[in-house]
């Protein structure tokens, strides 16, 4: 009688299959945040304020992104220096994403930060609309999913 030696099975197709729905599940979140381009701002005083001109000057063309689950913004415009943001609408095919901050007045800060990001994620085109209000002055511009 012969002795036969069984073959473990080959791992490579486990690995394979494991890798491919590790792929799908990072794809499936890949595209939730932004990334956005401040293109104009605006000032409640309008835009001949004293600090309109260096705002315009200092932020049209810088970027900042956008964390869709925790609402965080970073780069050129910031939410949640002195802040914890707080995501209100997930924004889908209807709605906007939207997230607001606040910041009261403090030893570090001399008077209170409030801001909201609106972005028009119901917009067909991958370029999505935003407006970020801080305090009295609004930055306007487009964001991608990233």
């Amino acid at each position: 009688m012969k002795h036969m030696m069984l073959k473990p099975p080959s791992i490579l197709p486990c690995v394979a299959a494991l890798l491919l729905t590790v792929g799908i599940a990072a794809d499936s979140r890949a595209g939730e945040d932004y990334r956005c381009t401040i293109e104009r701002y605006s000032s409640a005083e309008g835009d001949s304020a004293p600090t309109y001109k260096m705002l315009q000057g200092s932020f049209v063309g810088k970027q900042f992104t956008v964390d869709r689950s925790s609402g965080i913004t970073v780069g050129a415009l910031k939410n949640s220096v002195d802040s914890k943001p707080q995501v209100i609408d997930r924004g889908s095919k209807d709605n906007s994403f939207k997230v607001v901050s606040a910041a009261s007045a403090d030893e570090f800060l001399p008077g209170s930060i409030v801001s909201a990001l609106n972005v028009m994620e119901f917009v067909a085109s991958g370029k999505k609309p935003f407006n970020f209000m801080i305090n009295d002055g609004v930055f306007f511009g487009t964001c991608e999913h990233f």
